[in-house]
């Protein structure tokens, strides 16, 4: 139930503690890191855009998508009243076209009856002007509850998109037709199911698993053949992924992790190995983005959002990792 899935994930985090903010700044300073403030934007996705030299952030909040110079500058860029929750994003370059995951988990101002844990949509947008492109309601193609989580995108430019209270995982093909690319079992649970998605260019999705940890390989020519990365621990709290390259995806991990990761594979991600992790500035980081050479993680501050009775903030940090 999404109820349950929303006050499991809120008591989780009222356990956590939290790094004084004065301090996080110094570090975030100190390390090359980019601190920014926009009023209670709370960003759970983040890409980087080299034709702006910008960093564009959402909001689970307001549902807005902004932009971050690489001083911390954050300035305003999409206000789209179709957008409750903007989670997931993904730009996709070579088309200039920016991807957004919307969805509701209740955080949002613009939360209703009618959408909270009922939503899984996605819209595209000009990633130059902001301009809307296309937006397509995903909630109806399979019955109960929904929330789009994460989108990547092919080679040939089909968007894939997750539903973390759905299992299932959504295709919109280059002429806008939305289907379920693919539904399993294995996708099911409490909480928050998949998570993090990342397009291989061999040809396969990989595919997280936020309440488990699990990782999955799902080939893009017969999506049946799902398979488990096999990996030397279970990564509960998995959440956005970025591909450096081939052999190696920078996972970001929250509940009581808390860290982004980097995961290593020889073997065409049948199994990984964990190379080097780092530890978040703040609690509840929730996605990386590559910016030139350098690779930063989003401190999103998310438990303070799902707590009702704790304190709002407006400050977060682009981490380098």
């Amino acid at each position: 139930m999404v109820t349950s899935a929303f006050h499991t994930t809120r008591k989780r985090l009222a356990r956590m503690a939290i790094i004084p903010l004065a301090l996080a700044a110094q570090l975030a300073v100190a390390g090359g890191d980019i601190p920014f403030s926009a009023d209670t934007v709370y960003p759970e996705g983040v890409a980087y855009s080299a034709r702006q030299s910008s960093f564009l952030v959402g909001s689970v909040r307001h549902g807005t998508i902004g932009k971050v110079s690489a001083e911390g500058r954050y300035v305003p860029f999409i206000q789209d009243q179709a957008l409750i929750s903007s989670t997931g994003l993904f730009l996709d370059a070579r088309r200039n076209t920016l991807w957004v995951a919307n969805g509701d988990v209740g955080g949002s101002v613009h939360s209703s009856p009618t959408t909270q844990g009922k939503l899984a949509a996605v819209a595209a947008y000009d990633a130059s002007t902001g301009a809307r492109k296309a937006y397509y309601d995903l909630s109806g193609l399979v019955p109960g509850a929904h929330f789009a989580n994460d989108i990547t995108v092919d080679a040939q430019g089909n968007a894939y998109v997750t539903d973390s209270f759905a299992p299932v995982i959504y295709r919109i093909d280059t002429t806008g037709k939305a289907t379920v690319f693919v539904q399993d079992p294995r996708f099911t649970g409490e909480g928050f199911n998949l998570n993090g998605i990342v397009y291989h260019p061999d040809g396969y999705l990989l595919v997280n698993k936020h309440n488990s940890g699990e990782l999955f390989r799902i080939p893009v020519s017969d999506p049946k053949q799902i398979s488990a990365v096999k990996l030397p621990e279970a990564l509960p709290g998995a959440d956005g992924m970025v591909l450096r390259d081939p052999g190696r995806i920078v996972l970001v991990q929250n509940g009581q992790a808390n860290r982004a990761l980097e995961l290593v594979s020889t073997d065409g991600w049948k199994s990984a190995t964990v190379k080097s992790s780092r530890k978040s500035l703040h609690v509840f980081p929730t996605a990386a983005a590559i910016a030139g050479g350098d690779l930063y993680i989003l401190n999103a501050r998310l438990d303070s959002l799902l707590t009702p009775d704790a304190p709002k903030v407006s400050d977060f940090v682009l981490q380098k990792y």
